[in-house]
């Protein structure tokens, strides 16, 4: 080859500008050791002894509970306080004259960081994103990182004290519970020191079918020296094609920071639609230098949509409406906490839109980053929400603290910059049932101006979103206000947390209250986009009802029977689907997760609301409804197949189905068709055969089986009256939840009274009714002017033995009512006449006959209501 081309072509590749050197970034997953407590000698020192330390992989958390038993597991480990964390590591050799960062996803709650003894700085905050610049503490070889964290409850005095949340019905994990990476860049580079966010942000200008106007803002820092740069920024297709690019020359002095927003203009753009068409783009923001070098590059997702709440259409996505049918969802696991890995988070979005759901509330504070990755590009809308929960301020403070107040605001910001560009993200939360404690006067509250502030800092942040709150303890439609403090109006759109059918009455046909409940907030507010942030039940999968009216829930106790939880979601979803002005509803909540406050249904610390279990195992029938009811597949789904061994022969099959109807068969015999009325499918009672029962259903092209057994007698029936749960006796007689009734009410005796946020509670005594050699008859029971129950037997002769007590009355006269047993005349009962006094039991025996396959006994009040504890019915 000739000399001059070889100078030539030499030349030319001298002046051809360096191949782009992306950022590095190195994760620092393995080799750490770990001590939680205090320990003796300076352990932030490279020479500190940690061979006797416990050797982890981050992510990591020293904390352990929830299980599904009624005791707590052996295992737990609920300590609130200091873990400490080191790690010896090698300095990338291409960090050499770059700048080195260490990037935390997230550390619980507090975060110290050193680098071979020298400290880096200090986070405080559990659920986002921070960086430490550590170039001047690195050297060439081995480094030594130690972290302290400190997950302390904030109590007075204390390093949280003052560090939101303060309170909150989910357990604070302690750790390095999300990944924690080393990441280079050159002197002059995009922001790394941007409240832990990309340092680029991109906004939609207008959005037209022709052209999208979309501005890409980019915060700049020069830790080299002053020199002169470019700012390049494009946008690509989801090809990887570049569709929009401009670039703009600037000058950054030494330590300097700076910032450019450039305008790019998309031709033809495809919109960001949800689930129907979640269409993402690319934008990115390169700085280089004058000889052309890329010295630093990022790139971050770009949706082209709007969203919008309005108080009549609710909520508009790219100007239509769009009906957000949603889950909340908590960032924890069984056997993790919260230290979930990437494929943790695909199957938990895998689950959601199996569900059917297109929305999803982040509850209550700020999830991974992997989460909103997810929900851009399956289409997911967002509820992204500060972790602000039940108190403005500190216990027993009306008036919110200057630095609780810094911490929500810094904790604000840092939420919307490290997720502004996620389109997912509909609406950003300023924080949940902050009025919570003052509802129940366990604190005063002025909870508005807070509130008001973080709504400010967010619209400051980012004006495209709109902002809403969840609230809980509102005065509700038609009651005089008062006095009591409240937050909806403080942000442009609210969602009440509502529990009819579960918390307000205890009775599951109280769901059905919701749609008016929320139709008075509408009328009395007509500017205010409304909607229901949380709705829903708790669900064992373990513990199981004959009827879920028959008794009253304890809903932060035991049983908590899943057949409970459904139809406490069938009624409640039945309320709120017509609700067209609804910007949004979300159940709560999709999975099972932690809560140290809680011995509920069949776990310990435990909240079992969740449509799947803690460990994602199960799928509930209350899953299966929604997935009738949202989903576009066929569904059909047999209900109550966790409760294999039926306390009774006839019993009622249900089948969740979005077909128009199903077919039954029972050990081979056709039962019929029935209609799936509002995606419940109910065949009435359907009569076991002794032993195993084979139950098929069919619908269309779905078909779907369970098994049931029943071993009890052919003509006895034995009822628990006013309880939802059976009970099994010594001698064991099998008593089934309350069934059969038609009338009255099902009360407990000794009902759990427990309020989760106040501490040192005395429980009341239990009551005892005396003479019961069987106590657990008397435990509960019915009571009404009139009711009846038609028992389903054989034709034939029965004796009727009613267990009774009367629970208020003390003198004879008070109570009277009368039982007409199988057609006899009636009978008058006084129950403490007959006991010899109140709170005492007594049985009254009565001779019956069944006709057409039922025992009817009728029940009226004479003076005052009648009442039962138990019914024994067998044979003459």
């Amino acid at each position: 080859m000739p000399r001059q081309i070889l100078a030539l072509m030499l030349a030319w590749v001298l002046l051809m500008p360096a191949a782009v050197q992306a950022r590095t970034e190195t994760p620092l997953a393995d080799g750490w050791r770990f001590h939680l407590g205090e320990v003796s000698g300076n352990a932030t020192t490279p020479a500190f002894d940690d061979a006797g330390w416990q050797p982890v992989a981050v992510p990591h958390t020293w904390n352990r509970l929830g299980n599904y038993d009624l005791t707590r597991r052996p295992d737990a480990d609920t300590t609130r306080g200091v873990g400490w964390y080191r790690l010896r590591f090698d300095l990338p050799h291409d960090a050499a004259g770059q700048r080195t960062f260490l990037q935390f996803d997230a550390a619980s709650i507090i975060a110290e960081v050193w680098v071979n003894g020298r400290k880096l700085g200090r986070h405080e905050g559990a659920f986002s994103r921070f960086r430490l610049d550590a170039t001047d503490a690195l050297q060439p070889g081995e480094n030594v990182l130690v972290v302290k964290v400190d997950n302390s409850k904030p109590e007075p005095g204390s390093t949280t004290e003052f560090i939101v949340p303060i309170s909150g019905d989910f357990f604070m994990y302690g750790g390095l519970y999300r990944p924690v990476s080393l990441i280079t860049a050159g002197p002059a580079h995009i922001d790394m020191m941007d409240h832990g966010g990309p340092g680029i942000y991109g906004r939609v200008v207008t959005l037209a079918d022709d052209a999208a106007e979309v501005a890409i803002l980019a915060r700049l820092h020069n830790a080299g020296r002053a020199g002169r740069f470019t700012l390049r920024t494009s946008v690509l297709d989801a090809a990887g094609a570049e569709v929009a690019a401009r670039e703009e020359a600037l000058r950054l002095a030494a330590g300097a920071d700076g910032a450019r927003e450039l305008a790019l203009t998309i031709p033809q753009p495809r919109r960001w639609n949800g689930l129907d068409d979640p269409y993402l783009y690319r934008m990115v923001a390169e700085l280089v230098g004058r000889d052309g070098t890329v010295l630093d590059r990022v790139e971050q997702p770009l949706g082209l949509r709007t969203v919008a709440v309005d108080p009549d259409q609710g909520f508009l996505l790219n100007g239509q409406k769009l009906q957000l049918r949603g889950v909340n969802r908590h960032q924890d696991r069984q056997e993790k906490g919260w230290a979930l890995s990437e494929a943790d988070h695909v199957q938990d979005m895998a689950l959601i839109r199996e569900v059917g759901a297109n929305s999803v509330r982040l509850a209550h504070y700020n999830h991974a980053g992997t989460f909103y990755d997810l929900a851009d590009r399956t289409g997911m809308m967002l509820w992204a929400e500060l972790g602000l929960v039940n108190l403005a301020s500190i216990p027993g403070v009306a008036d919110t603290p200057p630095q609780m107040r810094a911490s929500a605001e810094a904790q604000m910001v840092e939420l919307i910059r490290q997720n502004y560009n996620h389109p997912s993200v509909a609406v950003w939360g300023i924080g949940n049932e902050i009025t919570n404690w003052s509802s129940k006067g366990l604190t005063p509250s002025n909870a508005r101006p807070l509130m008001d502030a973080l709504d400010a800092v967010a619209k400051r942040e980012d004006a495209s979103r709109p902002t809403t709150i969840a609230a809980c303890c509102e005065v509700l439609p038609g009651e005089a206000d008062d006095g009591r403090d409240y937050t909806s109006g403080t942000a442009d759109a609210v969602g009440f947390n509502l529990y009819y059918g579960w918390y307000v009455s205890g009775r599951v046909a109280d769901a059905a209250r919701l749609g008016d409940v929320m139709r008075g907030y509408h009328r009395e507010m007509p500017t205010l986009p409304v909607g229901v942030g949380e709705y829903g039940a708790g669900g064992a999968t373990t513990q199981h009802t004959d009827n879920v009216h028959g008794g009253k829930i304890e809903s932060i106790y035991r049983p908590q029977a899943e057949e409970v939880q459904a139809v406490v979601h069938e009624l409640s979803w039945k309320q709120l689907a017509p609700l067209d002005f609804m910007w949004g509803t979300w159940v709560w909540q999709m999975f099972d997760a932690t809560s140290d406050l809680r011995e509920e249904g069949d776990s310990s610390d435990i909240n079992t609301k969740g449509l799947v279990t803690f460990d994602r195992g199960i799928r509930k029938d209350a899953f299966w409804f929604y997935k009738a009811a949202w989903s576009k597949k066929p569904v059909l789904h047999l209900t109550g197949r966790r409760y294999v061994d039926r306390a009774y022969r006839v019993v009622d099959v249900r089948a969740y189905s979005n077909a128009a109807e199903a077919r039954l068969r029972v050990n081979g015999q056709d039962i019929g068709t029935t209609a799936c009325a509002d995606f419940v499918c109910v065949w009435p009672g359907v009569q076991l055969s002794a032993g195993e029962n084979s139950i098929e259903a069919s619908a269309g092209a779905q078909s779907d089986s369970m098994v049931l057994r029943y071993a009890g007698p052919e003509r006895a029936v034995h009822v628990r009256a006013g309880s939802l749960d059976g009970v099994t006796l010594a001698a064991g007689t099998r008593y089934g939840s309350d069934n059969f009734f038609d009338g009255g009410l099902g009360y407990t005796l000794n009902p759990y009274q427990r309020e989760l946020y106040a501490a040192d509670q005395q429980r009341p005594a239990p009551k005892i009714v005396a003479g019961a050699d069987m106590p657990e008859l008397y435990a509960s029971w019915r009571a009404g002017s009139s009711f009846r129950y038609a028992l389903p037997v054989p034709d034939g002769r029965y004796r009727v033995r009613l267990h009774l007590f009367d629970p208020t009355e003390t003198e004879a006269g008070k109570r009277v009512f009368t039982v007409a047993a199988g057609g006899a005349a009636p009978v008058r009962i006084d129950p403490v006449a007959r006991a010899g006094g109140g709170m005492r039991a007594v049985t009254v025996e009565l001779p019956a006959r069944a006709r057409d396959g039922l025992l009817v006994l009728e029940f009226k009040g004479e003076v005052g209501e009648a009442i039962v504890s138990a019914i024994d019915v067998t044979p003459r």
